[in-house]
């Protein structure tokens, strides 16, 4: 009898295009010499700042869409979460300047690892593993939030658990890649100080912008994050 294992997985679609760009740039990577290095890099940092902005679409603007905001709460998230992007770009171009072929195909074989495509709906996504608990635990939040009569009885836990998934954002798509590689001291402290800030904003938007949320809108917003949780056969 073949036993099947199940990962728990975070993540969200990205369009086909960027998908073969994406493993267009990763077979080049993997086949290149240090030449073409400089090539390479550029192309990866565009391949990562496209994979960013699906991140941001998926993140804000379709939640936001879902339930929209009034004018006043909808500048204010739309500026901070402009500065939000800005610091992820810079941090993306000054990780991409000067890796060497070698690092660059370590990085290319973690991302392949995020790059996973839909069994059912073959629709490709950009994920990242979650803690069977964090997956088990949101999954019961959705619930909850489809059943309750209010969102008093959830809200702290809803947003404790959405930054709890910001955190493993910043281990996946910033520390585990830069833990690949050799930064200089300042260039490594320059993003370390970026990425800590863009963690501060995000969470203290969901905070303030989940708590503006009415109950029947955080229903309709629970199907958005439920198209997030995956779960791999293996």
């Amino acid at each position: 009898m073949t036993t099947i294992n199940t990962t728990a997985l975070w993540g969200f679609p990205i369009h086909s295009e960027l998908h073969s760009r994406a493993q267009q740039v990763l077979q080049e990577i993997h086949e290149a010499d240090e030449r073409r290095a400089a090539e390479l890099n550029a192309a990866a940092a565009e391949v990562v700042i496209g994979l960013t902005k699906h991140g941001l679409e998926h993140y804000y603007h379709k939640p936001t869409e879902i339930v929209p905001l009034s004018p006043g709460i909808k500048k204010t998230a739309d500026t901070g979460i402009k500065a939000v992007m800005g610091g992820i770009n810079l941090v993306i171009k000054q990780f991409f300047k000067k890796r060497s072929a070698d690092e660059l195909k370590d990085l290319s074989l973690y991302l392949d690892s995020m790059l996973w495509v839909h069994p059912e709906k073959d629709e490709p996504h950009l994920v990242f593993h979650v803690h069977a608990e964090l997956h088990q635990r949101a999954m019961q939040l959705i619930q909850r939030v489809r059943t309750e009569s209010g969102s008093e009885g959830y809200i702290d836990e809803v947003v404790d658990t959405l930054c709890e998934v910001v955190s493993l954002s910043v281990t996946h798509y910033y520390e585990h890649p830069t833990n690949k590689v050799s930064l200089g001291r300042v260039t490594k402290k320059t993003a370390d100080v970026s990425i800590s800030g863009v963690e501060k904003g995000i969470r203290k938007l969901i905070d303030k912008l989940l708590r503006e949320v009415r109950h029947e809108q955080m229903v309709t917003l629970s199907f958005h994050l439920e198209t997030m949780l995956h779960a791999k056969q293996h």
